[in-house]
This record gives C-alpha cells, structure tokens and sequence, in this order.
C-alpha cells in the first residue's frame, strides 16, 4: 500500500519541509535557544497527565459509540484508540484510521467496516465540536471575515454528512433503494451499495439518543483536556493563556491536521500553532519553543502508550505495518 501511494507520500514530505521552512524562517535562534532553556520542564509532568486524560476521554467516547453494536467493557478499546493514533503519526496518509479499525474489529469481534465506519463518525463529531468552540470563541476573539466564512462552509458540509449518515442509520433499507435508482455509473453505484451495506452497523449510535448524547458531550471535554494540556505547557515557557485561548489554538492546529503532510502532522501542526499563538500576541521565540514542546510532548506521550498497549494486548509490532492486509 505504501509503494501505490509514493507519490502522494513524497508530496506529503515536501508540503512539511515548506511549512517547517515557513514556520523557521524568521526564527532568533539564539532568543529561541534561550526560552528553550528558561522553560520549568518540572512543570510538563502536568501537561502529560492532561494528555493522558484525552485518551482517557476519547476511549469513553468510543466506548458509548460502539455499545450500539457490542457491549465490551468501558475502557476495552482504549489500546487499540491509542495504536491508531501511534500509526498516525509513524505512517502518512492517516493509514494509522485503517489500522485501528483492523485491529478493533479483530479484538472486539466486530466487522472491519463497521469499526471504521465508527472511526468516521467519532472524526465528525472531533470536527462537530471544533466547529461549535468556533463559534462560541469568536464572540471573544476578533476574526478576519474569510477566517469565518472558513467555518460557516465547515459547519454546513460536515452537519451535512452526519445529517446524511444519520438518515442513512435510520433508512438503511430505503437509503439502499434510492441508490440503487440513481442514474450512477455502475462501478460507482455498486462501490456506494457496498458501502452502505458495510458501514450500516458501525452508525447504530446515530438511531441511539442516549449514547450519541454522551458521546457529543464527551468530545468537548476532549479537546477541553487536550487545551488544558497546552495551557499548562505555555505556562512553563512563560506565556499566558486563558482557556479560550487555548481552545482557540488547539482548534487551529487540530484544522490543520486535514493538510498532507509526513507523518505525525510534522510542519502543520507547528505552523498553525506559532500561527495561532502570534495572533493572541505571542512572541515568535516564545510561540515556536512553547509549540515544539507540546508537539514532542504529544508525540512522547503517544509512544509510551502504544509500547505499553502493545506489551499489554501482546500484539505483534510486525502485524500493525501489513497493509495489504489492512487494504482489504
């Protein structure tokens, strides 16, 4: 699989090695050397705990959005959350999706489509609550008018694929024979069937109010952990945030995860958080140490779970890199 996608993985490379180059260009070293070693280090144990929860929460969530299917115990699923993540940042193209949707169908006794299918929805309602903190920041921080509009399009086009996903859980069977009479090329139309077929299992959470409730609550506090977790790392570098600032930063650099770049966002993440901390008025210095560190910080943390997950579940670190297998 990664032989068919070399192009686009090189692509990927380049667009990092440009945004790394935007994000350094006009970097002090000696001024970022010194915040680098003002920051209180003692400090991050805090900001790790913090990023720990937000695995913690995520595993929750998804726990309330497999039930639906099969009922495993409450934080069952969170090695195989915590691999895809891993995956994601070791392999590019978000591949580190497709292995976790492997492996939690396998473990948990449920079909490949449908973990994955659950893995789209749990994306669109990452994508739901950003959009939503959105809105409800910009009443305190100033936007540009295209930055807005930016938003206005992302809460239209993602509230209408959960709206569709949504009907298609409720009308499996009609949503089928509308399909089937659409004047589609046929290779397309049996790919939609497919589909459909496929993935119906993994959207019961949408036809469950009660679960899906909680599942939408829990994706706020998500990335309210997640925030808090770079809060803490700005105060060790020196900087202050409020919790809307944070929110507003990590929704920016969770944005920028849709850019392809190598694997673990490298280059992205980095321009949109020096970005992002620039406009509350952080110096560069400072916003490009305070992001390198939560970057590094996030990655560490990542690994240790994943080494520990996969002591733990005795799965084979060979096994998680089959990606024909994965292809299927």
């Amino acid at each position: 699989m990664l032989k068919k996608h070399f192009f686009k993985i090189l692509l990927g490379c380049l667009i990092s090695a440009f945004l790394i180059y935007l994000a350094f260009k006009d970097i002090d070293f000696p001024s970022f050397f010194s915040a680098l070693a003002d920051t209180k280090y003692h400090i991050l144990i805090f900001a790790v705990i913090c990023i720990c929860l937000t695995y913690i929460t995520r595993s929750l969530r998804y726990y309330f959005i497999i039930l639906p299917i099969k009922k495993t115990r409450v934080f069952e699923n969170f090695p195989y959350l915590v691999l895809g993540f891993f995956m994601n940042n070791v392999v590019p193209l978000r591949l580190g999706e497709l292995v976790r949707a492997k492996i939690t169908g396998e473990r948990l006794g449920i079909s490949r489509s449908a973990a994955l299918a659950t893995v789209v929805v749990e994306r669109l309602l990452d994508i739901v609550a950003y959009v939503i903190f959105f809105f409800l920041i910009a009443n305190v921080l100033p936007f540009p008018k295209i930055v807005k509009g930016s938003f206005i399009f992302c809460a239209v086009l993602f509230g209408l694929m959960l709206a569709v996903l949504f009907l298609i859980s409720v009308h499996d069977k009609k949503s089928v024979v509308i399909l089937s009479k659409l004047p589609l090329p046929k290779k397309i139309k049996d790919f939609a069937l497919s589909l459909i077929h496929k993935f119906i299992a993994g959207l019961l959470i949408l036809k469950s109010k009660k679960d899906f409730l909680l599942a939408f609550l829990l994706s706020f506090l998500v990335w309210t952990f997640e925030s808090t977790a770079l809060l803490i790392v700005a105060w060790a570098c020196g900087i202050s945030l409020s919790l809307v600032d944070g929110i507003f930063v990590v929704i920016i650099i969770g944005i920028s995860g849709i850019i392809p770049t190598a694997p673990g966002y490298i280059g992205a993440f980095e321009l949109a958080g020096i970005t992002s901390l620039g406009v509350l008025g952080v110096g560069e210095n400072s916003a490009v140490a305070c992001i390198l560190i939560f970057h590094v910080l996030s990655i560490f943390t990542n690994f240790s779970l994943a080494a520990f997950s996969i002591i733990k579940e005795k799965i084979s670190f060979s096994d998680l890199f089959k990606f024909e297998e994965i292809g299927e």
